[in-house]
C-alpha cells in the first residue's frame, strides 16, 4: 500500500485568469500518489505516460491499478487524461524521455462536466494545446485559448481503460466500499475472509503481496477516505462520526490524522 496521498496545491496559482500551466521535461518522470485542490488536464506531448486515478472524486478507494477502484491508463500524444478536483491520482513515464502538459482549472471551467478520465484529443486540440504553451502567447488570448479548449473536450472521445480480473486484496477493498457506499457497516476482516472465500492468513498474504499493508490498514484507510469525502460534501464532523460509528469526533479525528488527511 503506498503512503497516503499528499495534497499538491494547485487553486491559488488559477486565481488571476481561472488556470495555470505546467510544462515538464522531467526524464524519467515519476510523482506517486497526490491530489490537487482544482481540475487537472495532463496530456503528453512527447513519449508515453502511464496515469492511475480513482474513479471518483472524494469517494473511497484504495491506491491500485486494474479495478473499479482505480483505473490505469497508458497515453502517448493525442491522448489526455481529465481529473476533477480531489482526484487521488499519480503519473508515471513509460519511457526514458518524456514532455508533458499540465493545465490546472479552477472549478468554474469543470461545472458542465459529466464524464471525466482519459480521453482521444482531436487535431484542433491538440493545436490549441501547443499554442498554449508558447511563450510569446499574450495572456488574453490564453484565456480564450482555454475556454476553446474546454469547450472542445466536452466532445472528446473517452479511451478504453484496460480492464483486469479483481485480485483478491481488491475484492476484499471493493467490499468495504461498497458497504459504506450503502451507509452500511463494514465487514470485519473474519467476514470479508469468510464471503471471499478464503482465510484470513491467506488474505494477509494478499495484501502484503500487493499493497504492502494489512488488511486492517486497508481497512482504516477505505474508511478515513469515505470520511473525507463526506466532510467534503459539507456534512459536520459530528455527523459524520456518529454515521461511521465511531465513538466520539475525536477519535475519527485521530484515524483521518493517522492516515495522512486529518
Amino acid at each position: 500500500m503506498p503512503a497516503p496521498a499528499h495534497l499538491s496545491p494547485k487553486l491559488h496559482l488559477t486565481a488571476t485568469h481561472g488556470f495555470a500551466l505546467h510544462d515538464s521535461r522531467q526524464a524519467d518522470f515519476r510523482r506517486e500518489w497526490h491530489t490537487h485542490d482544482c481540475g487537472m488536464l495532463l496530456w503528453p506531448r512527447m513519449g508515453r505516460l502511464k496515469s492511475v486515478w480513482e474513479p471518483h472524486a472524494g469517494r473511497t478507494g484504495v491506491h491500485g491499478g486494474g479495478d473499479t477502484l482505480a483505473v490505469t491508463a497508458r497515453l502517448v500524444r493525442g491522448d489526455a487524461v481529465l481529473l476533477p478536483a480531489h482526484t487521488t491520482h499519480l503519473t508515471v513515464a513509460e519511457a526514458g524521455r518524456q514532455q508533458h502538459g499540465e493545465l490546472y482549472l479552477a472549478p468554474e471551467h469543470l461545472r458542465a462536466f459529466s464524464m471525466f478520465g482519459a480521453v482521444h484529443l482531436d487535431g484542433a486540440t491538440v493545436a490549441m494545446l501547443e499554442a498554449l504553451l508558447s511563450p510569446v502567447l499574450a495572456p488574453a488570448s490564453s484565456a480564450w485559448l482555454v475556454r476553446a479548449i474546454v469547450a472542445q473536450l466536452m466532445s472528446s472521445r473517452p479511451l478504453a481503460a484496460p480492464v483486469a480480473p479483481a485480485s483478491l486484496a481488491l475484492r476484499m477493498a471493493r467490499r468495504f466500499t461498497a458497504a459504506l457506499e450503502r451507509d452500511g457497516a463494514l465487514p470485519s476482516i473474519d467476514a470479508a475472509a469468510a464471503a471471499l472465500g478464503v482465510s484470513v492468513r491467506q488474505l494477509q498474504r494478499a495484501c502484503q503481496a500487493e499493497f504492502g499493508a494489512s488488511p486492517v490498514a486497508i481497512r482504516r484507510r477505505v474508511l478515513a477516505a469515505h470520511a473525507r469525502a463526506l466532510l467534503a460534501e459539507g456534512r459536520p464532523l459530528a455527523r459524520v462520526s456518529e454515521q461511521l460509528g465511531f465513538a466520539s469526533s475525536g477519535h475519527l479525528t485521530r484515524l483521518l490524522r493517522a492516515s495522512g488527511g486529518g
